[in-house]
C-alpha cells in the first residue's frame, strides 16, 4: 500500500509536464520514470525524488511492487485525466516517478591500458525504445558503458528510461560523442567494430580486450566516417530474411564478444568485462 502525502501541487504538475522536453530535462537534471523495474532501480540507486500515483492506484485499484511499498520518498496523487496526459503508457500501472539524471560519464575515467573494456557506440539511433533496449543489453552483459553519438535519441526520455528497465541509472553513458572521441579511444588501444549485415561473420573474428561496437541508425546504418575507421562484422541471416532489429543484432554480437574476448574461440570461458566507475550524483 502506498502512503500518500497529498495531491500534486500545480507547480509540480507544471514541472512534470515540462519534462517532455529534452532541453528542460537536461536543464533541470530530472526525468520521468515509468514501469515497476525502472522505478525500482531509480529507488535502489538513490535517484528517485518522488512518486505520482493516479487516483485509481492511490485508492488501491492495482497492486504496488513490494520494493515501492515502503519507499522513503513523497507520493502525491493526480487526477485520472491529468495522469493520462502525462503517462506514456496506455495500460500502465498508474505510478510515475521523478528521478535525478546521473551525470554524463567521462572518457578519462575508463580503465588503464591493461584493463578490459567494452563500449557500445550508438550512431544516430533515433528510436528511444531502441536506445533504452541497448543500454539494458549492455548493462546485462557487463559492458563498460555506452557512447551516445550525434543524432541518437535521449535515453532519459520516458520511453528510453522504461525500455532500459532502469539500466540508465547504473551504466555510465557518454554523451555527445563523435569522431574525435573515437579517435581518442583508438589511440588508447581500443579496436572499433561496426555492425553491418555485409560484414565478416561475427563468430569468426578474434576480439581484443578493449573494444567498441558501433551500431548504426535504424534505416541508414552507420555513418561513413565510422565505417572507414572500423572492421565490419555481421550476422549471417537465413535465406529471405532481410535484417534484424538493432537491439537484437547488438545483443547477439555483444554476447559473443564478451564470451570470447581476447581469445578468438567460442569454447573459451566467459570473462565478464569490468564496469567503468559509475556516474557521480548530480
Amino acid at each position: 500500500m502506498l502512503i500518500i502525502d497529498g495531491s500534486l501541487s500545480r507547480e509540480k504538475l507544471r514541472d512534470l509536464r515540462s519534462l517532455d522536453s529534452m532541453k528542460i530535462r537536461r536543464k533541470k537534471g530530472l526525468c520521468i520514470v515509468e514501469g515497476d523495474r525502472s522505478l525500482g532501480e531509480a529507488l535502489r540507486t538513490g535517484r528517485l525524488l518522488y512518486l505520482v500515483a493516479s487516483e485509481e492506484r492511490a485508492m488501491g485499484g492495482s497492486s504496488v511492487p513490494i520494493q515501492l511499498q515502503t519507499v522513503d520518498v513523497p507520493c502525491y496523487t493526480l487526477g485520472r485525466e491529468h495522469f493520462r496526459k502525462i503517462s506514456g503508457v496506455k495500460t500502465g500501472t498508474g505510478l510515475i516517478g521523478i528521478a535525478r539524471i546521473p551525470a554524463s560519464g567521462e572518457l578519462h575515467e575508463l580503465q588503464g591500458p591493461s584493463d578490459r573494456s567494452a563500449l557500445f557506440y550508438l550512431d544516430g539511433i533515433q528510436e528511444p525504445g531502441n536506445v533504452g533496449g541497448l543500454i539494458r543489453t549492455a548493462w546485462a552483459l557487463g559492458w563498460t558503458g555506452v557512447m551516445l553519438g550525434k543524432g541518437t535519441a535521449d535515453p532519459f526520455s520516458a520511453k528510453g528510461v522504461r525500455a532500459s528497465a532502469g539500466a540508465v541509472f547504473h551504466l555510465p553513458l557518454y554523451g555527445d560523442m563523435g569522431a574525435r572521441q573515437i579517435e581518442e579511444l583508438l589511440a588508447r588501444d581500443y579496436s572499433l567494430f561496426v555492425a553491418d549485415r555485409e560484414g565478416q561473420d561475427y563468430r569468426q573474428v578474434t576480439y581484443p580486450e578493449r573494444l567498441i561496437l558501433a551500431l548504426g541508425n535504424e534505416g541508414a546504418g552507420s555513418s561513413d566516417w565510422i565505417r572507414r575507421r572500423g572492421q565490419s562484422v555481421g550476422i549471417p541471416l537465413a535465406e529471405g530474411a532481410d535484417s534484424l532489429n538493432v537491439v537484437v543484432a547488438g545483443g547477439i554480437i555483444a554476447a559473443e564478444m564478451v564470451s570470447i574476448i581476447g581469445h578468438g574461440d567460442r569454447t573459451s570461458p566467459r570473462r565478464r568485462v569490468p564496469p567503468s566507475p559509475r556516474h557521480g550524483r548530480s
